[in-house]
């Protein structure tokens, strides 16, 4: 079996997916996207093409060092992750359908059958949006209303109530106090919210928060606030550049810090993971594609660290993110893109219009592995269509 050609598609409201045709009549799907960044990543594909014609695509390691190795000299960086990351998802799904199995049974095998979503939370009511439709254009920004009788931690706490009944056993509270000391940040407010949602859930429901890269005595001061609520983790203490830095917030408290989505590459994990990190999360469109990110996860176990895969994109990198969950030994819980849930019928599916058959969150906020040869991902062709037929923008959403 030989790769024969690749072929990028713009798939609505702005992903960019690859197919990997094969001269024995197997397809592969995968993701080569990166958020607001899309063309330049579509052109590294075409680049990277050269070196996978007439290749087997079942070599996978030897595939990624080529690529990865490619280009003069210069390796790594968020284009041509990204570009390797959705080739080598498609490498994957071709190799388990050649083989008849899932992409689990080729990582090692099941250990768990369903896998636990969180889901992303603020202060606003949550809402679903029609297959390949964007986010709303303005969404209501964490603020307080000058009508105190809805306060932010009311209206977050009121929103978490609503996930719980949908279904989703774990939520992540999004906040984001500036990096810049010179600028407000009123960490009160963001206390109090944690504070609601906790009360509003109680102590079985998961919660983690997000800080979205704040300045490091923010940090600090925040983590300090926080740990009596028994949170999951908080991510994304500190900006993305100074890796050795986290180290300083991990000391401030016993609560678990995670981090990583937007780190390429086992390398930089392995610095995270000196610096005492708990959770690491890569993304499985951007930090390598399955072969690398099993090698972080690996790095992870012999940290004592579990891995929490970041996917804020389409069904397609979400389900070959399920598929890595279920082989994964200190698998902790995956993120799911929001825009990718619809309601029907008091249920809650994850993929439809996309899927031929979507995931369904069960009462344990949990949902099922398939068993399907690949990652599982089997296009739902009329509802594509529909998709299809909806603008392709580059912002993400």
């Amino acid at each position: 079996m030989r790769i024969t050609r690749l072929e990028l598609l713009k798939v609505p409201p702005s992903w960019v997916w690859v197919r990997i045709h094969t001269d024995a009549g197997i397809t592969g799907l995968g993701e080569p996207y990166l958020e607001d960044h899309p063309e330049v990543v579509m052109a590294e594909v075409n680049r990277l093409v050269p070196y996978l014609i007439g290749e087997d695509p079942t070599r996978l390691e030897y595939l990624w060092r080529k690529m990865y190795e490619s280009g003069n000299g210069y390796r790594g960086g968020p284009v041509k992750m990204s570009a390797i990351s959705g080739i080598d998802m498609a490498l994957w799904d071709i190799a388990g359908k050649a083989c008849g199995l899932p992409v689990y049974k080729l990582l090692g095998g099941k250990l768990r059958d369903r896998v636990k979503v969180y889901r992303s939370c603020h202060d606003e009511p949550p809402y679903t949006v029609r297959p390949g439709h964007p986010y709303r254009p303005s969404p209501p920004t964490f603020a307080e209303p000058t009508d105190r009788s809805d306060t932010a931690p009311e209206r977050m706490a009121r929103s978490a109530e609503e996930l719980v009944r949908w279904g989703f056993q774990c939520l992540k509270l999004h906040f984001g106090p500036s990096a810049r000391l010179d600028e407000p940040a009123d960490l009160e407010t963001i206390v109090r919210c944690v504070a609601a949602v906790r009360n509003a859930v109680g102590s079985r429901v998961d919660i983690a928060v997000d800080i979205h890269n704040t300045h490091m005595s923010r940090a600090r001061q925040l983590v300090e606030r926080l740990a009596p609520f028994g949170l999951l983790f908080v991510e994304e203490p500190l900006p993305p550049e100074r890796i050795d830095l986290i180290k300083r917030v991990v000391d401030a408290t016993a609560t678990p810090i995670a981090a990583g989505e937007r780190w390429m590459g086992k390398w930089a994990f392995r610095e995270a993971l000196e610096a005492g990190v708990s959770v690491v999360q890569p993304d499985l469109a951007h930090a390598g594609g399955f072969t690398e990110l099993r090698k972080i996860a690996a790095m992870a176990e012999a940290s004592y660290a579990s891995i929490a895969p970041h996917c804020p994109l389409s069904a397609l990198s979400f389900a070959a993110c399920v598929q890595f969950g279920a082989a994964t030994p200190n698998y902790l819980v995956q993120e799911h893109n929001e825009v990718n849930d619809s309601r029907e019928g008091g249920i809650t599916r994850i993929g439809s219009g996309y899927m031929r058959h979507p995931f369904e969150l069960g009462e344990d906020g949990c949902v099922q592995v398939p068993d399907l040869p690949g990652i599982g991902f089997e296009l739902d062709e009329i509802g594509f269509l529909d998709i299809m037929k909806q603008p392709w923008r580059p912002e993400r959403g």
